[in-house]
């Protein structure tokens, strides 16, 4: 029979209560958590990277991997850098059924061309960043009517799930500290309204499908790129998948509460069990910032 999120909430009410049995009941619970979506979701940026044969740049340092050690629950871990709603739709879905108990999903970044914009705007040419900016912005004006048919697929492969749409973070707070880069404070402030635009559009998408949506912008608020505690890795020429994404901490103080919240995950015993999935996405480098050393 399928855990609800209810029965997992009485069942810890009774370990509480010491009931006779208790224990044994809730030990041979297992909750089941299917982690969806790009990049973000992969965790990229964290390292520590899996070696599962994709390259997919996933890692247990990601929020998935730390809210299923930290509930003890049996993770497949789908996301992939690169990936797009195409790929989560056709390549991603497969780990979702009736038993499924919990589902969190970090897409759009890429539809709307994420990785080109930023390696636009770290560049010298002002209004080839603004154009960037806006063509990304008209884009980010359709996504909903994207996600939301996405949205609508993972409630009927999981009916039973709560499922959890996640947005990401500003990536700036108005300075520029890396050799490797030449934002303006207007182009920065550009790219984080664009960061809002596209928050406003997967809230929207994940309400009108009636699931849960995480907002983990004030979790990072002064921790961005050049802040003095940054979340969030700078421009890097020799990783450059890792650039402008979360770093560790991150996605340990960021992401992980803001997503158990949306969730209200409960802490089960157990010890957290774990497959990934195969290279799902047809490209994964679609999503990684192009970073070309100063001359």
């Amino acid at each position: 029979m399928h855990k609800t999120l209810t029965g997992i909430l009485v069942g810890a009410s009774v370990i509480a209560l010491g009931m006779p049995g208790a224990v044994a009941a809730n030990a041979a619970t297992t909750v089941t958590y299917v982690a969806l979506g790009d990049s973000y979701a992969a965790g990229t940026g964290a390292g520590s990277y899996i070696n599962d044969g994709a390259a997919c740049h996933r890692s247990k340092l990601g929020y998935p991997s730390r809210i299923a050690t930290a509930g003890g629950y049996s993770l497949n871990l789908q996301a992939c850098s690169g990936a797009v709603i195409a790929d989560v739709n056709s390549k991603q879905l497969g780990g979702l059924s009736s038993d499924t108990d919990y589902v969190t999903i970090t897409v759009g970044g890429n539809d709307i061309g994420f990785s080109s914009v930023i390696s636009t705007c770290l560049g010298i040419n002002t209004t080839s960043c603004y154009n960037a900016v806006a063509a990304a912005a008209t884009k980010t004006g359709s996504l909903p009517a994207a996600l939301k048919p996405l949205f609508d697929s993972i409630k009927a492969k999981a009916p039973n799930a709560t499922i959890v749409a996640t947005n990401y973070p500003r990536l700036f707070n108005g300075r520029d500290c890396s050799l490797l880069t030449f934002f303006t404070s207007e182009e920065m402030q550009r790219l984080n309204a664009g960061a809002d635009t596209l928050s406003d559009a997967i809230k929207s998408a994940a309400g009108a499908s009636g699931i849960a949506f995480a907002d983990v912008r004030t979790a990072f608020t002064g921790h961005a790129v050049c802040d003095s505690q940054a979340w969030i890795n700078n421009a890097s020429l020799f990783s450059s998948y890792n650039s402008f994404h979360p770093n560790a901490t991150g996605y340990g103080s960021g992401y992980t509460p803001s997503v158990t919240s949306a969730l209200a995950a409960v802490t089960t015993s157990g010890t957290m069990t774990m497959k990934t999935g195969d290279t799902t996405s047809s490209d994964t480098h679609r999503g990684e910032v192009k970073i070309k050393p100063k001359r």
